[in-house]
């Protein structure tokens, strides 16, 4: 029995952060509001009280598992790419992750709303610290999957030449993300296929990478 109730408990929690998930990327933060929740979701607000302080405890449970799942399906679609990870050129690895990102967008086509980490971003970054420190962390996490990668390619291309990984790092997810609004923007998911070659292009460049 309190299997079957702890079952249940973090099947409400999923339903919860699903629906406000939903919700955040389809109408924002702010003009979302918790009775929606509650009802989209079917919970009470006792209910919603027992997993969730309120609605900015929520936001942080929406952002964190939104990075979660975005390890997950990233990894999912990586392990379905044919590389060699013992032995793939450390560059080849950077951009096979490129490519996962974008092989992710075209799976969710089908969701509204958009990425929720740039919609929170632009909604509370500059009202908000807690969330603008949170959701920077978030970039900054997606930053760090490409920095190993790109050490060990400067120390391979780039020897004696001082290359700020950390920074181009960053400037990697800048290129991911605007990509992404641009082409919801455009309705055209081949602006992020012309961008990321772009972005490898330049990538190659700065490192030195004899063709």
């Amino acid at each position: 029995m309190r299997g079957l109730k702890q079952s249940r408990a973090i099947a409400t929690r999923e339903s919860i952060i699903s629906e406000a998930t939903r919700l955040f990327a389809l109408k924002g933060y702010h003009d979302t509001k918790l009775v929606e929740i509650f009802s989209n979701a079917r919970v009470t607000t006792g209910a919603f009280f027992h997993h969730f302080k309120g609605k900015e405890d929520l936001g942080f449970a929406v952002i964190d598992a939104h990075m979660k799942k975005r390890r997950q399906d990233l990894d999912r679609i990586e392990n379905r790419m044919r590389l060699s990870v013992a032995n793939a050129d450390p560059l080849q690895r950077l951009m096979r992750r490129l490519d996962a990102i974008q092989e992710m967008v075209r799976e969710r086509e089908k969701h509204k709303g958009g990425c929720i980490i740039g919609n929170l971003s632009t909604a509370l970054s500059d009202t908000h610290n807690r969330f603008r420190r949170r959701l920077a962390d978030c970039f900054d996490e997606m930053a760090r999957e490409f920095q190993p990668y790109l050490d060990v390619a400067a120390r391979r291309y780039c020897s004696g030449n001082e290359l700020d990984t950390w920074a181009l790092s960053r400037y990697i997810v800048g290129i991911v993300e605007g990509s992404i609004m641009l082409a919801r923007t455009r309705r055209d998911r081949n602006l992020i296929a012309q961008n990321f070659d772009f972005a490898k292009d330049h990538i190659r460049s700065l490192l030195r990478v004899p063709n």
